[in-house]
């Protein structure tokens, strides 16, 4: 197994780590619900991406796609449901609103599974393989990723502006943290590979979401208590 599959397994045991510490500080409440499962997902993206690479047969190369793929295009989705909730809710979403996330969302799944809508193959290269890809399917997953996570970041950004004190830093650590590893995720997961038309290193975005962790856990433990 090469450094770099190694080096995902790592960050993805760190992940749901995270995710576990944020839903068992309180297992009831939708903020820390919502969080660890966008953590959660984000670690299942991080694990296949190394399970994908270091695949010997095209079968376990396609499911260890479809869990990759699926799991990350899910992401924003408990996000935008976190940034809907934390650090208070002040909006109510519609029935009309819960539709369209839900119609969206079985629409990107199809283009995840659909063999050749966004992966035309697979190609097995040793502990590195590679996927060409469908430049609309994943075009398609693109503006689904981009808008939910920019109506997310909307909505955490009109709270930090509407608030002062100790809730607008948690909306700043929050914010800067997650919006890190969005940026770096999309450039290197979405961006890079719909202009190349194949995966390219979309791998290095897995390891941005490090510097969410030591925020996160730093505001958790540490913050206004040293």
């Amino acid at each position: 197994m090469s450094i770099v599959n190694i080096s995902l397994i790592l960050v993805s045991v760190l992940d749901l780590g995270l995710a576990l510490l944020i839903w068992l500080r309180n297992p009831k409440n939708k903020i820390n619900i919502s969080f660890a499962l966008t953590i959660l997902f984000l670690a299942t993206w991080t694990f296949s991406i190394s399970m994908f690479r270091e695949s010997t047969t095209v079968l376990d190369a396609w499911i260890w796609t479809w869990v990759e793929q699926s799991s990350g295009v899910l992401i924003p989705i408990p996000f935008l449901l976190f940034a809907t909730y934390f650090p208070y809710q002040d909006v109510r979403w519609s029935t009309v609103k819960k539709m369209l996330i839900l119609i969206s969302t079985i629409l990107v799944l199809f283009v995840v599974y659909i063999p050749g809508v966004w992966t035309e193959e697979v190609i097995l290269i040793k502990s590195n393989n590679e996927r060409p890809l469908n430049r609309l399917g994943m075009g398609y997953v693109g503006i689904h990723f981009i808008t939910f996570f920019t109506l997310a970041y909307i909505n955490l950004i009109k709270k930090f502006l509407n608030n002062k004190g100790f809730i607008r830093d948690q909306l700043k650590y929050i914010a800067f943290s997650t919006l890190v590893t969005v940026i770096v995720g999309s450039f290197f997961g979405v961006i890079m590979p719909l202009f190349l038309g194949r995966l390219g290193y979309y791998w290095i975005g897995a390891y941005s979401s490090i510097v969410m962790g030591v925020a996160i856990v730093y505001f958790a433990f540490y913050y206004k208590k040293i």
